[in-house]
């Protein structure tokens, strides 16, 4: 594949209204309009969903009827906050997935009310952990098949638990990261481990040019960059990378890009995919149409893409996804 420079994520402003491609295969690409179109379920009565409140997560369990033992997923959204997507945990229900959609912190409607984090800033690694515990003690989970799955900075989130617990059997990242980054909106580090800020990368935003603040950390002193690195060469599974060119929140496609190369650099010894899409938004984690750009009255985010073609690449994307997860 060919390989670019490293891109991170850090600053706050962009992600405060955030929620939540072509196939690189050697030297081949493979259309947008890819053949693996996934669909949304025609029924869904069979799935159960419930609300976990164990040990102070907040969280839903998705589980269809299905006793065949599968990999299950912990799936986390990004800064936008509150639980991932309803309609991706459902449709992964019925694909046979067990699914724990967890919520880190609270939506910009103040959801779930139970969460005491009102905005991304010192989220303790520790409650993720919790809930990979909490999964793997249920006798319906295989304790050694449990992944996780994010978008944005949910993706940063899942590189980052993985590469602190070797039970985790694979990653799924949309739109990711290789740096840890600071807080939304500023004022402190994103993430924490037994009380200590993990290290972190923050740009200056800039209204006129959104992705310079990653582009200025990126390309700026080597040393910034090493102590706000992920070490995903720590991962114990396959990593499944998914992200747009076209991205106008961060350069996920070179972050993406970045994460392979130093995978590679470190001798990964598992399996690593990198699809990229040339025409769609930031936010590509489910199937279906996708959310191109956000308007206030005081403000229009654009998340890159056209409608069009952010809704091809979800459906690829995802389907990629379920054939990533059959062979874990």
């Amino acid at each position: 594949m060919d390989r670019r420079e490293i891109c991170l994520l850090g600053t706050a402003s962009l992600f405060a209204t955030v929620s939540g491609c072509a196939h690189r295969s050697g030297k081949g690409t493979v259309a947008q309009n890819d053949a693996l179109a996934a669909t949304s379920p025609k029924r869904d009565s069979d799935i159960t969903i419930e609300e976990i409140g164990d040990n102070g997560l907040v969280a839903r369990f998705y589980a269809s009827a299905e006793r065949r033992p599968r990999t299950t997923i912990l799936m986390l959204a990004g800064s936008g906050g509150g639980f991932p997507d309803d309609a991706a945990a459902r449709d992964l229900a019925m694909s046979g997935y067990r699914v724990l959609g967890l919520a880190y912190v609270k939506n910009w409607q103040g959801q779930p009310a139970e969460l005491t984090k009102a905005r991304l800033i010192d989220v303790p690694l520790e409650y993720i952990f919790t809930a990979l515990d909490w999964l793997r003690a249920r006798r319906e989970v295989r304790p050694d098949g449990v992944a996780i799955m994010g978008e944005s900075r949910g993706a940063e989130l899942a590189l980052l638990v993985g590469s602190y617990r070797q039970d985790v059997a694979g990653i799924i990242a949309f739109s990711p990261s290789e740096l840890r980054w600071g807080a939304v909106r500023g004022g402190g580090p994103a993430w924490t481990l037994n009380g200590v800020a993990l290290p972190y990368a923050q740009g200056r935003y800039d209204r006129s040019d959104p992705l310079r603040e990653f582009k200025d950390v990126l390309d700026g002193p080597p040393e910034v960059r090493d102590a706000a690195s992920i070490e995903v060469e720590r991962i114990r599974g396959p990593i499944l990378l998914i992200s747009s060119r076209a991205d106008q929140v961060w350069p996920s496609a070179r972050m993406s890009n970045d994460i392979e190369r130093r995978l590679r650099e470190h001798h990964f010894p598992f399996r690593v995919e990198n699809i990229q899409f040339d025409d769609a938004s930031h936010l590509l984690m489910g199937f279906g149409p996708g959310i191109t750009e956000s308007r206030t009255p005081q403000f229009v985010m654009h998340f890159g893409g056209t409608q069009s073609g952010t809704e091809a690449a979800r459906n690829a994307g995802w389907a990629r996804t379920k054939q990533f997860l059959a062979n874990l």
